[in-house]
């Protein structure tokens, strides 16, 4: 009974109910005036064929279309003009507008050199591709002279990042998903006010859904007392808007402009397993030096100048970094961090992605907490399979989310049909977001495969080529997991895999493109 009181009282409780209320108040409008007005239903009911012909001619996935689709024609006139309130809200311009206006002013440093370019060219001209279209298109540069240094866990990242932070001298840049208090965020938030108090410019920048359940609402208010620059990215409020729907997802640290970290791993005690949630908590993150980190601040900048109402003078932190013409390249390993935006139009994180996939000539290891994939991807690694690539996904045992776990499950039968072979984790919930192809080129970052992490959340990625020590370290954790799993096969998945879940995967699916 506490429970349920506690939960009534919340802020979550709070925001789904006004949110709930407006939904109510416009369906019940919509449904008592054109009762009274015949011909307003007919021009709202060629309103909803307009909207539905509007949503086929989109350059939308046909996964959105689809979903969108069935609820305008599914739920008439109600349908449409919520499809029309949504997609026509101002914050969602003005966002929309500012990130554009970000990615204009940093794109020349976006720009890879033409020799390096051409080192990677002569290792491998494949490579060549996703190199251009991430430095040309997107405006993240192909970096070499880098290094780095991969955790299978967060334990032992958690180690490297104190220790890194006590050491800044100039600036540290945080910015994260989920903050949440307990022993890891005190021991973080003691040295960035530490090295506040000490003259190191500190921002700290985490995701307003922190707001309806781990911080206060004005948390941000309270670093900036502690001499901490600190801001939330779009807060919840209990209104109709898209943004909402869209989240930082990113995990970056900067130290520097010499070292950055990123991966799996938010800043609360169970990705480091002080707490139990479900079971092990098993996350992947990634340390990264040298000339690679240039993109690393350009994405945190990017986050943290987008509502910025005044000039900056934030460019002095990439002139630094600014990638000449007559580098001098001492390495044979090449990175590109990239970072995923909603309001791009492009698809960037599936894109890697995708280039991984279809180059993949001996094997594709997957690591990821949800596989909930779109035509396109299911066809690329369905196909990478019947071609003789040796594709294994490793997924959790236990799960924190029912809905991802059922969706997923839709589809085992077509990939185990197709010679995927599906593992789960069986100590607990895997977290980590890493892709190994041949091993010879990996992907570690906050990408999870599934929609959310493609279409609707900021993100970032680590894309490595060659890097030997990394790409070791990457295999052995993936052969370490797979040695803690269980197989999942065809006749066993027929035989074990009840109906009803089944049913409720099918019925979920058909939404969750927007979920």
């Amino acid at each position: 009974m506490k429970r349920i009181w506690r939960l009534i009282y919340s802020r979550v409780f709070i925001v789904l109910l006004l949110l709930l209320i407006t939904v109510v108040s416009i369906f019940w409008a919509v449904t008592s005036v054109t009762a009274y007005m015949p011909t307003l239903f007919i021009v709202l009911q060629i309103f909803s064929i307009i909207v539905a012909i509007t949503i086929v001619n989109r350059p939308m996935n046909a996964s959105f279309k689809l979903t969108w689709i069935l609820f305008v024609m599914g739920v008439p006139i109600f349908g449409a003009l919520f499809y029309f309130i949504l997609q026509s809200n101002i914050e969602t311009r003005r966002y929309r507008k500012n990130f554009q206006k970000q990615a204009d002013a940093l794109k020349e440093y976006g720009h890879t050199s033409y020799k390096v370019m051409s080192g990677l060219g002569d290792k491998d001209k494949e490579q060549l591709k996703l190199a251009h279209y991430l430095s040309e298109h997107v405006g993240y540069a192909l970096h070499a002279n880098s290094d780095a240094r991969y955790y299978p866990s967060g334990e032992d990242w958690f180690e490297d990042l104190l220790v890194d932070l006590h050491q800044a001298k100039k600036y540290i840049f945080m910015e994260y998903y989920i903050v949440d208090f307990g022993y890891m965020w005190e021991t973080v938030l003691e040295i960035l006010k530490e090295k506040a108090d000490q003259g190191v410019e500190v921002r700290f920048m985490y995701d307003g859904m922190n707001s309806l359940n781990n911080l206060p609402y004005n948390y941000y208010k309270s670093l900036r007392k502690l001499g901490i620059k600190a801001k939330v990215f779009s807060q919840i409020i209990p209104a109709l808007s898209t943004v909402q729907n869209n989240r930082d997802h990113r995990k970056i640290t900067v130290i520097d402009g010499e070292i950055a970290y990123t991966g799996g791993a938010n800043l609360a005690d169970e990705y480091i397993n002080r707490i139990e949630r479900f079971g092990y908590w098993k996350d992947a993150n990634i340390r990264v030096t040298g000339e690679v980190i240039a993109n690393f601040t350009l994405m945190f900048l990017q986050m943290w100048n987008f509502d910025e109402k005044s000039d900056h003078n934030d460019l002095s932190y990439l002139e630094e970094h600014h990638q000449r013409e007559n580098i001098q390249i001492g390495s044979d390993s090449y990175f590109l961090a990239y970072g995923e935006s909603p309001f791009d139009n492009d698809a960037v994180a599936k894109r890697v992605y995708l280039d991984m996939f279809h180059s993949a000539q001996q094997s594709i290891c997957i690591m990821t907490p949800y596989l909930v994939l779109d035509d396109e991807m299911q066809e690329s690694l369905i196909y990478a399979a019947k071609r003789g690539v040796k594709v294994r996904v490793l997924l959790p045992h236990i799960y924190d989310k029912q809905m991802p776990y059922l969706v997923a499950r839709t589809d085992f039968e077509i990939y185990l049909e197709a010679g995927i072979e599906i593992y789960e984790y069986m100590p607990g919930f895997v977290h980590s977001k890493v892709v190994l192809v041949d091993n010879r080129k990996a992907c570690v970052g906050t990408v999870n495969l599934d929609f959310r992490s493609f279409y609707l959340n900021f993100e970032c990625g680590l894309y490595i080529y060659n890097h030997r020590q990394v790409m070791a370290d990457i295999s052995r954790d993936f052969e370490d997991s797979f040695a803690q799993a269980k197989e999942i096969t065809l006749e066993g998945f027929r035989k074990n895999y009840p109906w009803y879940k089944r049913a409720a995967g099918a019925v979920i699916a058909l939404i969750s493109p927007l979920l």
